[in-house]
Protein backbone atom coordinates (compact mmCIF):
# COMPACT_ATOMS: atom_id res chain seq x y z
CA UNK A 1 0.00 0.00 0.00
CA UNK A 2 1.01 3.57 -0.51
CA UNK A 3 2.85 5.63 2.04
CA UNK A 4 0.47 7.64 3.90
CA UNK A 5 -2.91 5.95 3.07
CA UNK A 6 -5.46 4.55 5.71
CA UNK A 7 -8.26 1.80 5.36
CA UNK A 8 -10.86 1.52 7.46
CA UNK A 9 -13.25 -0.92 6.77
CA UNK A 10 -17.04 -0.23 7.97
CA UNK A 11 -19.68 -2.02 9.24
CA UNK A 12 -21.57 -2.16 6.04
CA UNK A 13 -18.52 -3.48 4.29
CA UNK A 14 -17.34 -0.50 2.40
CA UNK A 15 -13.25 0.36 1.84
CA UNK A 16 -12.73 3.88 2.40
CA UNK A 17 -9.10 5.34 1.50
CA UNK A 18 -8.40 8.55 3.05
CA UNK A 19 -5.18 10.97 2.55
CA UNK A 20 -2.48 12.11 4.94
CA UNK A 21 -1.57 15.92 5.04
CA UNK A 22 1.52 16.62 3.07
CA UNK A 23 1.37 13.47 1.04
CA UNK A 24 2.14 13.12 -2.24
CA UNK A 25 -1.75 12.16 -2.89
CA UNK A 26 -1.94 9.09 -5.14
CA UNK A 27 -5.18 7.00 -3.79
CA UNK A 28 -4.77 3.67 -4.71
CA UNK A 29 -7.25 0.71 -3.86
CA UNK A 30 -5.27 -2.56 -3.00
CA UNK A 31 -6.40 -6.24 -2.71
CA UNK A 32 -7.30 -6.26 0.35
CA UNK A 33 -9.70 -9.24 1.77
CA UNK A 34 -12.52 -8.13 3.29
CA UNK A 35 -14.24 -10.79 5.38
CA UNK A 36 -12.67 -13.57 2.74
CA UNK A 37 -13.53 -11.86 -0.72
CA UNK A 38 -11.18 -9.73 -2.95
CA UNK A 39 -11.73 -6.18 -3.20
CA UNK A 40 -11.08 -5.77 -6.83
CA UNK A 41 -8.65 -8.41 -9.14
CA UNK A 42 -6.38 -5.91 -10.21
CA UNK A 43 -5.66 -2.24 -8.24
CA UNK A 44 -6.42 1.05 -8.95
CA UNK A 45 -4.71 3.97 -9.48
CA UNK A 46 -5.81 7.35 -9.78
CA UNK A 47 -3.21 10.50 -10.56
CA UNK A 48 -3.05 13.25 -7.92
CA UNK A 49 -1.00 16.26 -8.89
CA UNK A 50 -0.97 18.89 -5.49
CA UNK A 51 -0.16 21.33 -7.76
CA UNK A 52 -3.35 21.58 -9.41
CA UNK A 53 -5.41 21.66 -6.31
CA UNK A 54 -6.42 25.29 -6.36
CA UNK A 55 -8.02 24.47 -10.06
CA UNK A 56 -10.57 21.44 -8.46
CA UNK A 57 -9.81 20.02 -11.52
CA UNK A 58 -7.14 17.43 -11.48
CA UNK A 59 -5.44 16.70 -15.81
CA UNK A 60 -7.77 13.86 -16.33
CA UNK A 61 -7.91 11.97 -20.16
CA UNK A 62 -10.99 10.01 -19.80
CA UNK A 63 -12.98 13.23 -20.17
CA UNK A 64 -11.42 16.07 -21.83
CA UNK A 65 -14.31 19.38 -21.35
CA UNK A 66 -14.32 23.00 -21.86
CA UNK A 67 -13.04 23.37 -18.48
CA UNK A 68 -9.61 21.42 -18.68
CA UNK A 69 -9.00 23.39 -22.07
CA UNK A 70 -9.23 27.09 -20.62
CA UNK A 71 -6.91 25.66 -17.78
CA UNK A 72 -4.25 24.40 -20.32
CA UNK A 73 -4.44 27.91 -22.28
CA UNK A 74 -3.53 29.49 -18.13
CA UNK A 75 -1.33 27.12 -17.19
CA UNK A 76 1.51 25.62 -19.40
CA UNK A 77 2.23 23.11 -16.38
CA UNK A 78 -1.16 21.59 -16.70
CA UNK A 79 -1.28 21.61 -20.46
CA UNK A 80 1.79 19.66 -20.50
CA UNK A 81 0.40 17.47 -17.90
CA UNK A 82 -2.27 16.84 -19.24
CA UNK A 83 -0.65 16.17 -22.54
CA UNK A 84 1.49 13.34 -20.99
CA UNK A 85 -1.92 11.33 -19.87
CA UNK A 86 -3.96 12.04 -23.47
CA UNK A 87 -0.79 10.41 -25.39
CA UNK A 88 -2.50 10.90 -28.83
CA UNK A 89 -1.00 13.85 -29.92
CA UNK A 90 -4.04 13.76 -32.62
CA UNK A 91 -6.55 14.04 -30.28
CA UNK A 92 -4.87 16.31 -27.93
CA UNK A 93 -4.62 18.62 -30.86
CA UNK A 94 -8.22 18.99 -31.59
CA UNK A 95 -8.91 19.30 -28.01
CA UNK A 96 -6.67 22.20 -28.11
CA UNK A 97 -8.23 23.71 -31.05
CA UNK A 98 -11.60 23.20 -29.60
CA UNK A 99 -12.63 20.41 -32.39
CA UNK A 100 -15.46 18.21 -31.42
CA UNK A 101 -13.92 15.14 -33.36
CA UNK A 102 -10.68 13.89 -34.71
CA UNK A 103 -9.33 11.20 -37.00
CA UNK A 104 -8.42 7.80 -34.76
CA UNK A 105 -5.81 5.67 -37.22
CA UNK A 106 -4.89 2.93 -34.60
CA UNK A 107 -8.41 1.25 -35.33
CA UNK A 108 -11.71 1.53 -37.03
CA UNK A 109 -14.89 1.86 -35.02
CA UNK A 110 -16.03 -2.35 -34.67
CA UNK A 111 -19.61 -1.21 -35.59
CA UNK A 112 -19.68 1.33 -38.43
CA UNK A 113 -16.12 1.15 -39.45
CA UNK A 114 -15.13 4.10 -39.30
CA UNK A 115 -11.99 6.15 -38.04
CA UNK A 116 -13.89 9.59 -36.74
CA UNK A 117 -13.43 9.51 -32.65
CA UNK A 118 -15.26 12.40 -30.57
CA UNK A 119 -12.32 14.09 -28.86
CA UNK A 120 -13.83 14.22 -25.47
CA UNK A 121 -14.16 10.33 -24.58
CA UNK A 122 -12.55 8.72 -27.76
CA UNK A 123 -15.74 6.89 -28.79
CA UNK A 124 -16.79 6.31 -32.27
CA UNK A 125 -18.20 10.33 -33.82
CA UNK A 126 -19.95 8.53 -36.38
CA UNK A 127 -21.67 6.55 -34.10
CA UNK A 128 -22.52 9.66 -31.69
CA UNK A 129 -24.77 11.45 -34.60
CA UNK A 130 -26.27 8.08 -35.22
CA UNK A 131 -27.23 7.69 -31.44
CA UNK A 132 -27.81 11.70 -31.33
CA UNK A 133 -30.37 11.11 -34.21
CA UNK A 134 -32.12 8.60 -33.18
CA UNK A 135 -33.10 10.39 -29.40
CA UNK A 136 -34.09 13.48 -31.73
CA UNK A 137 -36.64 10.84 -33.34
CA UNK A 138 -37.83 9.70 -29.55
CA UNK A 139 -38.18 13.36 -28.49
CA UNK A 140 -40.47 14.35 -31.60
CA UNK A 141 -42.31 10.84 -30.55
CA UNK A 142 -42.49 12.24 -26.98
CA UNK A 143 -40.53 9.72 -25.57
CA UNK A 144 -37.34 9.92 -23.06
CA UNK A 145 -34.27 9.90 -25.20
CA UNK A 146 -31.86 6.81 -24.06
CA UNK A 147 -28.69 8.70 -23.82
CA UNK A 148 -28.86 12.06 -21.37
CA UNK A 149 -28.01 14.98 -22.79
CA UNK A 150 -26.83 18.58 -20.93
CA UNK A 151 -29.40 21.05 -21.43
CA UNK A 152 -26.04 23.26 -22.83
CA UNK A 153 -25.19 20.74 -25.16
CA UNK A 154 -28.73 20.55 -26.17
CA UNK A 155 -29.08 23.86 -27.13
CA UNK A 156 -25.84 24.44 -28.77
CA UNK A 157 -27.37 21.31 -31.10
CA UNK A 158 -30.04 23.14 -31.96
CA UNK A 159 -28.21 26.37 -32.33
CA UNK A 160 -25.84 24.42 -34.86
CA UNK A 161 -28.75 22.76 -36.99
CA UNK A 162 -30.33 26.08 -37.23
CA UNK A 163 -27.36 27.82 -38.54
CA UNK A 164 -26.95 25.21 -41.11
CA UNK A 165 -30.76 25.51 -41.84
CA UNK A 166 -29.97 28.64 -43.18
CA UNK A 167 -26.95 27.94 -45.51
CA UNK A 168 -23.87 29.09 -42.86
CA UNK A 169 -20.68 27.08 -44.09
CA UNK A 170 -17.18 27.72 -45.09
CA UNK A 171 -16.09 26.81 -48.77
CA UNK A 172 -12.40 25.92 -49.81
CA UNK A 173 -10.97 24.65 -52.49
CA UNK A 174 -7.83 21.98 -52.79
CA UNK A 175 -6.62 21.90 -55.94
CA UNK A 176 -9.32 19.74 -57.78
CA UNK A 177 -12.07 19.36 -55.35
CA UNK A 178 -14.07 21.46 -53.34
CA UNK A 179 -15.39 21.32 -49.81
CA UNK A 180 -18.25 22.59 -47.42
CA UNK A 181 -17.86 22.50 -43.84
CA UNK A 182 -21.31 23.17 -42.04
CA UNK A 183 -21.94 24.46 -38.53
CA UNK A 184 -22.88 20.55 -37.54
CA UNK A 185 -19.56 19.20 -38.39
CA UNK A 186 -21.20 17.67 -41.80
CA UNK A 187 -18.47 17.54 -44.47
CA UNK A 188 -19.72 18.47 -48.25
CA UNK A 189 -17.17 17.45 -50.89
CA UNK A 190 -17.38 17.70 -54.51
CA UNK A 191 -15.10 15.85 -56.84
CA UNK A 192 -13.35 16.80 -60.10
CA UNK A 193 -15.73 14.89 -61.92
CA UNK A 194 -18.84 16.90 -60.79
CA UNK A 195 -20.00 14.38 -58.00
CA UNK A 196 -21.37 15.77 -55.36
CA UNK A 197 -20.60 13.64 -51.37
CA UNK A 198 -23.10 15.42 -49.50
CA UNK A 199 -21.56 14.09 -45.76
CA UNK A 200 -18.48 12.07 -45.80
CA UNK A 201 -18.90 10.89 -42.70
CA UNK A 202 -21.36 8.24 -44.12
CA UNK A 203 -18.97 6.89 -46.80
CA UNK A 204 -16.89 3.32 -45.27
CA UNK A 205 -13.27 4.66 -43.72
CA UNK A 206 -11.77 2.23 -45.89
CA UNK A 207 -13.34 3.84 -49.03
CA UNK A 208 -12.14 7.39 -47.81
CA UNK A 209 -8.46 6.52 -47.51
CA UNK A 210 -8.97 4.93 -51.03
CA UNK A 211 -10.28 8.28 -51.37
CA UNK A 212 -6.94 10.05 -50.31
CA UNK A 213 -4.49 7.91 -51.96
CA UNK A 214 -6.12 8.67 -55.45
CA UNK A 215 -6.40 12.59 -54.22
CA UNK A 216 -3.74 13.71 -52.06
CA UNK A 217 -5.80 16.79 -51.86
CA UNK A 218 -8.37 15.67 -50.08
CA UNK A 219 -6.17 15.00 -47.47
CA UNK A 220 -5.26 18.44 -46.99
CA UNK A 221 -8.96 19.12 -46.91
CA UNK A 222 -9.71 17.09 -44.09
CA UNK A 223 -6.71 18.25 -42.35
CA UNK A 224 -8.30 21.53 -43.05
CA UNK A 225 -11.76 20.17 -41.40
CA UNK A 226 -9.54 18.58 -38.29
CA UNK A 227 -10.68 15.55 -39.31
CA UNK A 228 -6.67 14.40 -38.74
Amino acid sequence: MAPGIQVSITKSRKLSLTREPGTWGEKRRDNLPLHGLMMTKKPTLVRYDPRFALYQRQPRADKLDARQRQICRMDPAYQEALRSRVGDAQRFSAFLDGAAQYTGVEAPCPKCGGFRRRTRDRSCYTCHLAKGGANFERMKARLAPKVKQSRDGYLDKLDRQRREKNGEAIIKEFGRIRVKLFPTGRLEVTYPDGYIEPDLSKVDGQRVWELMEMLPELRDALIWAKWF
